[in-house]
């Protein structure tokens, strides 16, 4: 078996020493990371930066370059979100927690009832446009026959 110097004391020490038996310090090597891989940390998303990222912005893909998915964010984005079909649907995808990011992983931070209360808050404007869009087709039909 070999031996290497302690680096706080510089004792003779067992090369597969994990501490000093001299000074008693912890032999930790020191892993300096490489320059390429601050480009390659791989960071999971979370999801209620997503699910805003999907409400406000969807149209544009937002939410899509947010989670790493590069390619379909230029698609959402030079088609406006599907017309916003597309976005709305990766928004209910996102609240029920079935929406992955780029690599394949589920958001963390995932709360059901946050992104249950999320969609029912989403379906108060379809509900008033639906209801305005009612209102005046019963409008239109009693002046049409009225005749007026």
């Amino acid at each position: 078996m070999g031996t290497k110097k302690c680096p706080y004391c510089g004792v003779d020490i067992d090369e597969e020493a994990s501490r000093c038996y001299n000074c008693k310090e912890w032999l930790v090597e020191i892993i300096e990371p490489k320059d390429d891989d601050l480009f390659n940390q791989e960071v999971q998303q979370d999801f209620l930066p997503t699910a805003l990222f999907a409400w406000f912005l969807g149209c544009f893909g937002i939410h899509r370059f947010y989670t790493g998915s590069i390619p379909i964010g230029l698609v959402q984005l030079f088609t406006m979100g599907g017309c916003g079909i597309w976005a709305y649907i990766d928004f209910i995808m996102i609240c029920f927690g079935m929406y992955k990011d780029g690599q394949g992983r589920a958001l963390l931070n995932y709360d059901r009832r946050l992104g249950v209360t999320l969609f029912v808050i989403s379906l108060i404007p379809f509900v008033i446009v639906l209801f305005m869009i009612l209102f005046l087709l019963f409008l239109f039909l009693t002046v049409s026959s009225t005749g007026a």
